[in-house]
């Protein structure tokens, strides 16, 4: 098979260390590996296209390489969860979500702008109220919320007046979901045997000599868990109706602070966010720094959202941790604000991974993984068989280990968790290995793509991408 490189099987190394912290001062603080490397774009666009070339001296076209494989899937659709109105802890409606183009969720009647200080006169008409404006140091940028208030919630009720250049930059306050599937208690393993026991990545040499930084954006993660205990976990807080010390503050609409007394807050769960950072921390050097933007609040007993809002805030503040790379295990709709701050990222150095989604081989694309600027991951079980959920596409550009994945549940123990948000961490964690190694981002790019052993028809595919990463 193309692409395909055999590497040695070894432990990793990890050093015992004090317990996992969630404070802000950090001894043995891990230096950033910027401005060492080039702050240049990661040039995956040019490997993705050189693979493509590749593969299609094989075949006639990518289409021909594809259609012996999905001939039998229907035209792509996006099933969302329905829509709901999200209850503070007090009762109180704080989100209420829509179902708008194409099926996906988002707060209703809110859009998000981003540009300059400037533009916040635009934002003072007869259908539209200003409702929040932050400004965003790591971008350099002011983050505008605004609601329409009048009947009409498309984006013409806002764009018809605005000048034509600013047009473009206006985006939904959509909502983003995590990508995993209700977990399965491990009745087999407790929380100390499960990252001993054979797993395909616990065997992998990662390269990783020295501790990394990571950033993170998900769900609350519970910082006792003894799976963390090895690393080092700063998390500041962006849900809806908390601060980055998880008490109430004041918003400008449902959610305002009335008589003296608090604003209401809305749940949230530390499951996902929990897991995704075991899984993590897992495949990372003892006294590596994860940085988690806790972003989620819980729709029901097993969904987790979190609105473009919340995201844009998180994705800021990991940027000012100056983090080798950023884990998103979710997904959600293209936005062009969300484009924006992607490709903003990008081009300060900074690599984001994302799950393709849950949606299956049909669905519309997912974002951020389809961004061209981001690695998308997908899933695969201990045998190499896909996720038969997962999305597929263009933008797959490597498979992990997904599949019943032990993983560290908030109570102390471990469950099994399925989607691609079990597989993204890691890829973010091998990546982040190769920087630390290759001082450069393409460099760290051709490791990972060395390192994947290829599966399903030779070369990049859109089930597979480059391979499957064991």
């Amino acid at each position: 098979m193309k692409y395909t490189l055999v590497v040695g099987l070894v432990s990793l190394f990890f050093t015992s260390v004090s317990h996992a912290q969630i404070t802000g001062t950090i001894n043995q603080v891990v230096s950033p590996v910027r401005p060492i490397i080039d702050r240049t774009p990661s040039d995956l666009k040019a490997l993705r296209e050189q693979a493509v070339r590749r593969a299609q001296s094989a075949v006639n076209s990518t289409e021909t390489l594809a259609s012996g494989m999905l001939d039998s899937i229907p035209t792509p659709q996006f099933r969302a969860p329905s829509a709901t109105t999200v209850l503070s802890t007090s009762g109180q409606p704080v989100i209420k979500e829509v179902t708008v183009e194409n099926g996906f969720l988002a707060v209703e009647k809110e859009w998000l702008f981003l540009g300059s200080e400037a533009d916040k006169a635009h934002f003072d008409g007869a259908n539209i109220e200003l409702q929040r404006a932050q400004y965003l140091p790591s971008l350099s940028q002011w983050l505008y919320q605004v609601r329409v208030t009048g009947n009409a919630d498309e984006v013409s009720a806002i764009s018809n007046s605005l000048p034509e250049k600013l047009q473009s930059q206006l985006g939904r306050n959509h909502i983003y979901l995590s990508q995993s599937q209700r977990a399965v208690k491990n009745v087999e393993n407790n929380a100390a045997k499960s990252f001993n026991t054979a797993s395909p990545q616990a065997k992998v040499d990662t390269v990783c000599q020295t501790p990394l930084r990571i950033g993170m954006v998900d769900t609350h993660v519970s910082p006792d868990h003894p799976l963390l205990s090895h690393i080092r976990l700063t998390q500041e807080t962006f849900i809806i109706g908390h601060n980055q010390n998880n008490k109430a503050i004041k918003s400008n609409n449902a959610n305002k602070e009335e008589n003296g007394e608090k604003a209401s807050t809305v749940a949230f769960s530390s499951d996902h966010g929990t897991a995704v950072a075991s899984l993590l921390a897992k495949s990372i050097p003892a006294s590596s720094q994860v940085f988690n933007a806790s972003v989620f609040y819980s729709r029901n007993s097993v969904s987790q959202g979190a609105t473009l809002m919340s995201l844009i805030e998180g994705l800021n503040f990991l940027a000012s941790q100056q983090v080798d790379a950023i884990n998103m295990s979710l997904a959600g709709p293209d936005n062009p604000v969300l484009a924006s701050v992607i490709k903003q990222l990008d081009e300060k150095g900074v690599q984001i991974i994302a799950a393709v989604g849950n949606e299956g081989p049909a669905s519309l694309p997912l974002y951020p993984a389809a961004y061209p600027e981001t690695l998308g991951i997908t899933a695969v079980d201990k045998n190499h068989a896909i996720y038969r959920w997962a999305n597929q596409g263009s933008y797959v550009d490597f498979a992990s280990y997904g599949v019943s994945v032990d993983a560290a549940h908030p109570k102390g123990d471990t469950v099994r968790q399925t989607g691609t948000s079990m597989a993204a961490p890691r890829a973010t964690a091998l990546y982040a290995c190769f920087l630390r190694a290759e001082k450069e981002r393409k460099g760290a790019l051709i490791k990972l793509q060395h390192l994947a052993v290829d599966a399903g028809e030779p070369g990049r595919d859109s089930i597979f991408g480059f391979g499957v990463l064991p």
